[in-house]
């Protein structure tokens, strides 16, 4: 089925987008930690905006469609209260916090030039991302291939189209 007719194909299609986002960011971490030039740091530094505006606008709208177009109606099968849409859920949180903090550790570093306060907290947002998309792709969404109806895969496709 086409990634634009099918949510969970759409969904698994943003994921590999966000898995090259944070191999980026790995780089850029290790690159940031190995370096003996505080010039080259810095530099590498400053290159992280184009990541930290991936994580506000793209990787934020992911989360809004699987938060308000499928997890509703997937929970109708599942549950959201407790069970994996609850994990989700709370992980999407400690995803924002992580975020928040990391980019707070990209300003710090202006002003005090810790780098590696920077490194573990960027560090933490990606094996907390990646690990969450692992679930995702391995659990969730195998529970909403077996449960939804086209019907219901064409009303979650239709709604995500209009989150931005």
């Amino acid at each position: 089925m086409d990634t634009n007719l099918d949510p969970i194909m759409s969904l698994r299609s943003e994921h590999e987008t966000v898995r090259g986002v944070l191999k980026n960011l790995d780089g850029y971490l290790k690159k940031i930690g190995s370096s003996s030039s505080d010039n080259l740091r810095k530099n590498l530094i400053n290159q992280l905006d184009e990541i930290t505006s991936f994580i506000d606008k793209d990787l934020e709208t992911h989360f809004k469609k699987e938060e308000e177009a499928l997890f509703p109606v997937l929970g109708n099968y599942v549950g959201i209260e407790t069970g994996p849409i609850h994990v989700m859920l709370i992980e999407h949180e400690q995803s924002r916090e992580l975020s928040t903090e990391f980019k707070t550790k990209i300003s710090d570093y202006q002003t005090n030039g810790d780098y590696n306060a920077l490194i573990g907290a960027g560090n933490s947002f990606s094996l907390l991302l990646s690990e969450h998309i692992d679930k995702e792709e391995n659990i969730l969404f195998n529970m909403a291939s077996m449960h939804l109806s086209a019907d219901e895969k064409d009303d979650i496709m239709k709604k995500m189209r209009t989150i931005k």
